[in-house]
């Protein structure tokens, strides 16, 4: 079998056991990259031909990427040829010799990192319902991206308090809002500026599409919060606020972890427990502010700034 045509079948094997469009997208563009370096090196690319070094020769083409991306490119390549093996096209998975490289650990990630006071800021700075309403289900639910863009007011019941979200992998979850956002889209409702028919998004169009298509892409979320973040001063992005949502209730709710589990629809409760060390890391270096080096610059009044001294605010 040559090795494009394996490609192209793994990934509809993909599709039929359940992995979403954009996971098969992310595969085949990488696939098919590999597919072409090694039809470059070999007149013929058949897949009982690639070897470990071919595989090699294509992972050293991201070394001086992230260490995820590196990690998710071995997992990718290990999974075509694993499947191969067990179709019985190959004798030998080549990956199997390629030590998987180390995933850095979630709480060790620099990520972009939003404070209470920072969330106020972006949603006061709003300046239309489609940016208010981006921001606030976003801020009051901790949805991912994908299922902020698709969510519709069919899938919103304001006298329940619930909205119906469509996760990760397909699934479908009913989950109760807060009751502030409840009020949130009510007033959106009442507004009459804003499409509430049943097919019309919750977080509208920048502009009115000339064409429907049955799914938008969810790059209107992401570039909602990014404008709004500029017009602030503010690093975020869509996990950011995601993972604000997820710090705000544990610090309402302590110990929660199962709740915030379900609603962040992690399948493990390690995942959940990220947040919560991001949490009690943050509590316990606020210890610092009372630091002081006793009476040496308190009681001897404000001296001149000679480049080490602390300058306090007139």
């Amino acid at each position: 079998m040559r090795l494009s045509r394996a490609c192209d079948l793994w990934i509809g094997e993909l599709a039929r056991a359940g992995v979403t469009e954009s996971s098969r997208l992310s595969y085949e563009r990488y696939l098919h990259k590999f597919a072409g370096q090694v039809e470059r090196s070999t007149l013929d690319a058949i897949v009982r031909d690639v070897t470990s070094n071919d595989c090699r020769a294509f992972l050293d083409n991201w070394i001086d990427k992230s260490p995820s991306t590196v990690a998710t490119i071995h997992s990718i390549l290990n999974g075509f040829f694993a499947w191969l093996y067990r179709e019985g096209e190959i004798d030998e998975n080549p990956m199997g010799r390629i030590a998987r490289p180390r995933r850095p650990r979630p709480e060790d990630l620099d990520v972009a990192i939003v404070t209470p006071a920072e969330v106020d800021m972006m949603l006061a700075a709003t300046r239309d319902w489609q940016e208010f309403l981006c921001l606030s289900i976003l801020a009051y639910t901790g949805l991912r991206r994908d299922s902020a863009s698709r969510l519709r007011w069919r899938a919103v019941d304001l006298e329940e308090g619930t909205i119906r979200v469509i996760e990760k992998g397909g699934k479908t979850a009913i989950k109760p809002v807060p009751d502030e956002l409840v009020g949130i889209l009510r007033a959106a409702v009442g507004s009459g500026q804003v499409g509430c028919r049943a097919d019309d998004y919750v977080i509208p169009n920048r502009r009115l599409a000339s064409v429907r298509r049955a799914e938008r892409s969810n790059k209107i979320v992401w570039e909602t919060v990014r404008r709004v973040a500029e017009r602030v001063g503010v690093i975020a992005n869509v996990h950011a606020l995601r993972r604000a949502f997820a710090v705000a209730f544990l610090t309402s709710h302590p110990g929660a972890l199962e709740s915030l589990q379900a609603l962040l629809n992690h399948s493990r409760i390690d995942t959940t427990q990220v947040y919560l060390r991001a949490l009690n890391r943050s509590k316990v270096m606020e210890a610092v502010r009372d630091l002081s080096w006793g009476s040496g610059f308190q009681s001897k009044g404000i001296k001149a700034h000679t480049g080490f001294e602390p300058v306090p605010p007139p």
